[in-house]
Order: structure tokens, then sequence, then C-alpha cells
């Protein structure tokens, strides 16, 4: 949770299990470009844009049917787990 609030994400209260809902607000609205690939960021095409800039594969709002809000799975390795937070800081450094 503290990885993502402190790159702009909104994150849902999380109480346990294996996965947890974040909207990406500090991100919304703004344009990116990486490769071929040009859009205005929102809560579906972000899932895009993370995974062709960082290689982070998450679930976007199209996906969790919950208007701009995006799932994360936790349920990982260590290295795994700290590889997906260096992903998160990176798209952080790259758009905001």
């Amino acid at each position: 949770m503290k990885t993502l609030e402190s790159c702009g994400w909104d994150v849902a209260g999380c109480q346990g299990g294996i996965s947890m809902l974040a909207k990406p607000a500090a991100y919304i609205g703004k344009p990116f470009k990486v490769d071929s690939f040009e859009e205005e960021l929102d809560g579906c095409n972000i899932r895009e844009t993370i995974l062709r800039s960082t290689g982070l594969c998450i679930s976007s709002s199209s996906w969790t049917g919950i208007q701009d809000y995006c799932r994360f799975s936790f349920a990982l390795d260590s290295g795994e787990f700290q590889r997906a937070m260096d992903c998160i800081t990176r798209f952080k450094e790259l758009v905001l």
C-alpha cells in the first residue's frame, strides 16, 4: 500500500487476501507515449501502458468492473514482489 500511495495511487482499504484495488489518481488524464503507443491515461489503458513501459502486468478497470480501479496481485515470491514494486516506482518516474 505504501509504495502505491507514494506513487500517486489511491488504494482501497485492504484487510487481507492476495490482491488489492487502487485508482491511478495521479495518472488519469496524463499523456504518455511508449514505442508507437500514445494515449491519455485512464483506468482502462493504464494496464497496457504499465506493461509496455515496465513489464508489470496488472488488471485494469475493464477487468475489475470498477471505474478507474485496477487490481494488483501480491501473492508472489519475495523477488517477484520486489520487482513489481520497482516497476511501480519506475512508472511514476516515467509519467509524473
